[in-house]
C-alpha cells in the first residue's frame, strides 16, 4: 500500500525502484488533469484514448523528469506535445468535438441558449491553432499563471501573453455575431 502523503518525487523514486503501486498513485493524482487537457485541446471523442497514450508514454519517460519544474508542469508539457503531435497527424477538418454541458438550474430556453453559446465557443476554440488553444485552456480554464504556462509550453513569457491576447481577440471576433443574436433576445425578456 502506497502512502498518499508521499510527494511526486518520492513516488517516482519508488516506481523507478520497481514499485508499480507508486506509479498507480501518481497516475491517480494526474489522470483527470491530463484528460481535461486532452478534452479541451483535441476534443471529446479522442480525449480518453490520448489520455491513455500519454500515461503509457509516462511509464517510459518519467525517468526523464529532473525536478527542475514541478512534476505536474512537466506532465502538462508532455501531454500538450502529445496532443500537438496527434493533431499534426490529422487533417484539421477531421478533428471532431464532443462536449456535454451540465448547466444547473436554468430553464429550458436558457439552457438551450447556454448550450448554443458553449457550442460556438468550443467550435471557435477548435479553430484556433493548437498552440493558441493550449494557452487559452491553461490560462482561462485551468487557471495557470503566465509563468507556469511559459514553463509548460517552453515559451518566453511575452510569447505566452501575446498568444493569449491574439487568441482571445480571435475568439471575441468569432463569437461577436453569436452574442449579437443572443443579446437582443435577452433584452426583449427584461
Amino acid at each position: 500500500m502506497i502512502d498518499s502523503a508521499l510527494d511526486d518525487r518520492e513516488l517516482i523514486d519508488k516506481y523507478l525502484s520497481g514499485d508499480g503501486d507508486a506509479f498507480g498513485e501518481l497516475v491517480g493524482r494526474y489522470q483527470h488533469l491530463v484528460y481535461n487537457l486532452c478534452f479541451r485541446v483535441v476534443g471529446g471523442d479522442e480525449a480518453q484514448d490520448l489520455t491513455q497514450e500519454i500515461l503509457i508514454r509516462l511509464l517510459d519517460k518519467v525517468s526523464l523528469w529532473r525536478g527542475e519544474a514541478k512534476f505536474g508542469t512537466w506532465l502538462y508539457r508532455l501531454a500538450i506535445n502529445h496532443c500537438r503531435d496527434h493533431l499534426r497527424r490529422q487533417r484539421p477538418d477531421t478533428v471532431e468535438m464532443d462536449h456535454k454541458l451540465a448547466d444547473p438550474a436554468p430553464g429550458p430556453e436558457q439552457r438551450l441558449e447556454a448550450r448554443d453559446l458553449q457550442e460556438h465557443l468550443w467550435a471557435a476554440l477548435m479553430h484556433l491553432p493548437v498552440d493558441s488553444r493550449a494557452v487559452v485552456f491553461l490560462r482561462d480554464v485551468e487557471g495557470f499563471s503566465y509563468i507556469q504556462i511559459a514553463e509548460i509550453l517552453e515559451l518566453e513569457l511575452g510569447t505566452v501573453k501575446s498568444r493569449l491576447a491574439r487568441a482571445r481577440l480571435a475568439l471575441a471576433q468569432t463569437l461577436a455575431p453569436v452574442r449579437e443574436q443572443i443579446e437582443p433576445v435577452n433584452h426583449q425578456r427584461g
